[in-house]
Order: C-alpha cells, then structure tokens, then sequence
C-alpha cells in the first residue's frame, strides 16, 4: 500500500510540472515549481529503494531460512516443530489427537526418546477355542522401528474400560506399548498369564555400531502398584484404576551385560491371553505409527467340536476406511493373510469376524 501511495504522489508531481513553469512571475509560484521539480524525482528514487529493499528482504529471509532453518527445527522438539504448523492446516484448536497419533508419543523431548515409529510391523494370532465361549489368542507381533534412543522400557496396559483404552495411546509416558481391552471377567487372570507365557526378543546397535539381535526370550516382567500408575499413564482422577494393570517390561534385562545400547531397533512380543469368542471378532490396533506390511489370523483350531465357522475382514487404514476385504464372508480351514501394506494410526484396525455357518449353508 505505501509502495502505490509513494508511486501516485511521484506521478502526480510530475504531471503538475506540466501545469505549473519556470516563467510564472509570482515568487512563491516559483518556488511551489522547485519543489515539486526535486520532490518529484526523489519519491520516484524512495519508491525504487522501497521496491529494492523489499526484494533484498525477502531474498535474506529466504537464505536465512534455508541455512538456519534447518539446525533450528533440529534443535526443537519433535512437538514443538509440528505444533507449530498444524494451526496453519487445521486452524486453532488442541491438535493433542493428531500431534500425538503422528508422532506416536507426546514428543516433548528434543532427542525424540519419548515416540516411537515402527517403520515395518508384521502380526500374527493363533486363534484358539477351549469352550463354546472361550479361546486362546496367541499373538506375535514384530516392530521394525526408526531407532529408540535413551527408553528401555516396554508398558503393557490392559484394561477393561474402553475409556481408559482411548486415553492410554496419547497419555502414557513412554513411547514403548501395548494395550489390551478385554471384559471384566479376564482382567483378573491378566497379569500372571502375562508374566508366566511373554516372550520378548529384540534387536539393537551398541556404542561401538554392531547390530545385536536376542531372539524371544521369557520375561517375567513386574507389576505396577496401582499407586505409581501415574509414573506410566496421565488418568483424570474420576476414573476408576481398579479396571486397570499394567506390568513393565525392562528390555536391558535381555542386553549382553557388557554392551552399552545405543538405539533399540526392533521389538517383538508373544503372548497368550484369554479372550470371549462369544462375541465373535478380535481387533488389532497399533500403538503407535507403523507400516503394517501383513497380518495372519491362524483360524485352523477356532471352530469348537466341529463347528463350522465363517469370516470377514475389516481393515482401517490410512489407505481403506474400514472397508471388507472381501464382500462375501467366507469358511476358512486354516488362515487368513490379509495384505496391509499401509501406515497405521493409533485408532486404525484390523478386525476378524467370524460367525457360525447355518447347517443349511453350502
């Protein structure tokens, strides 16, 4: 705006020049034609300053950018940095769902030991029935991860209020996970099924840049008391921690005494629990952000004395919104691979169902 007010007055000027010479024979009219016969002309050189100084500007903020712009989101937090952007893309407002499920962590420290990303995950369950309504879900998932640095713990949280279950992937306190929503009836058996069958293998690089692999291993593991709970996950206090447990898994109890852990760079976890197939499905859910590249449901011992059963595939990804894999529900004799190959947010799934198979059905 003050670039055309200058750049209108400079025009102006000079055109009243035309109207107004050196010939008048009034002083002051004499004096009116050398003002406006130098102001002029010097509007018209601070408008070309203006318009040059803005471009120099504009060129030193870019280079400035270019050059410290990258040391300087380097040094920032990985919150901070994307908190600094989304106001810009989704307007304002608390961005916590979407900082958090990006970043699979709060992010608060610079060094990003508090997030975790797997860049490469793989799932397998082995579905079992011991009764009409009861079964076994042996699972084993392996995570592929972008270096965790300085965090040794792993937290397995299980819980039977779906509340709680939404507020545990964005407010526990470490990156390393996993949750468990199941009814009431097994949350008591929980922990020492957990701590009696875990089996836990991971993979790291030391100091001096070796690749170290531990292949799984039984891992006790301990309990948390529910009075530390808060050391492991931020809980509102009206909520009832009675429908929680969570036991703590500390990975350098798998680490050769003698290396010193640089980053952990993969993980996997198997485990037994007990689950109701009354309601007929099991989900999956990852805990943080990971390229899921296949999940296997081993369906060959889920039928009870000679049921037949038949299954569907729901996949929530950020690829499909929770569309079937097939359109028809289908009789499987031993398992299902469904294809991932997609990320995956906290809040994405991958949910087998299955039903019994009328006598009449082919």
């Amino acid at each position: 705006m003050a670039v055309v007010l200058v750049l209108a007055a400079a025009v102006g000027l000079l055109v009243l020049t035309a109207f107004v010479g050196p010939g008048l024979a009034a002083p002051w009219f004499r004096v009116v034609y050398v003002v406006i016969l130098w102001v002029g002309p010097f509007l018209l050189v601070l408008l070309a300053v203006l318009i040059g100084r803005r471009h120099a500007t504009s060129r030193l903020q870019q280079a400035l950018a270019d050059i410290a712009g990258p040391a300087l989101i380097g040094s920032m937090s990985p919150r901070a940095a994307l908190g600094s952007l989304l106001p810009r893309v989704y307007g304002k407002g608390s961005h916590e769902d979407v900082l958090v499920g990006v970043l699979g962590g709060s992010g608060r420290d610079p060094a990003g030991s508090d997030t975790a990303v797997s860049r490469g995950t793989t799932a397998y369950f082995r579905l079992r029935a011991i009764d009409e309504f009861t079964s076994d879900n042996d699972v084993t998932w392996t995570h592929d991860f972008s270096g965790v640095r300085n965090n040794h713990t792993l937290v397995v949280f299980a819980t039977s209020d779906p509340v709680i279950a939404g507020l545990i992937p964005r407010e526990r306190i470490f990156p390393l996970f996993e949750l468990w929503l199941m009814d009431e009836d097994h949350l008591e058996d929980f922990v020492p099924t957990l701590r009696e069958n875990a089996r836990i293998g991971i993979s790291y690089i030391d100091v001096d840049g070796f690749d170290r692999k531990v292949d799984p291993t039984p891992l006790r593991g301990e309990e948390v008391a529910v009075r530390d709970y808060g050391q492991f996950v931020r809980l509102p206090e009206n909520l009832d921690r009675k429908n929680v447990r969570i036991v703590q898994f500390d990975l350098y109890d798998l680490v050769d005494p003698d290396h010193v852990v640089e980053s952990i760079e993969t993980l996997s976890f198997r485990v037994s629990v007990r689950n109701s197939s009354a309601l007929g499905y099991v989900t999956w859910s990852p805990p943080h952000p990971c390229f899921v590249h296949k999940i296997t449901f081993d369906v060959e011992e889920l039928p009870f004395e000679g049921q037949r059963l038949a299954y569907l595939v729901l996949t929530s990804t950020l690829q499909k919104a929770g569309l079937p894999t097939s359109q028809v529900w289908q009789e499987v004799s031993d398992r299902i691979e469904v294809k991932v190959d997609s990320w995956m947010l906290p809040g994405h799934a991958v949910t087998l169902l299955w039903r019994p198979l009328d006598p009449a059905e082919p």
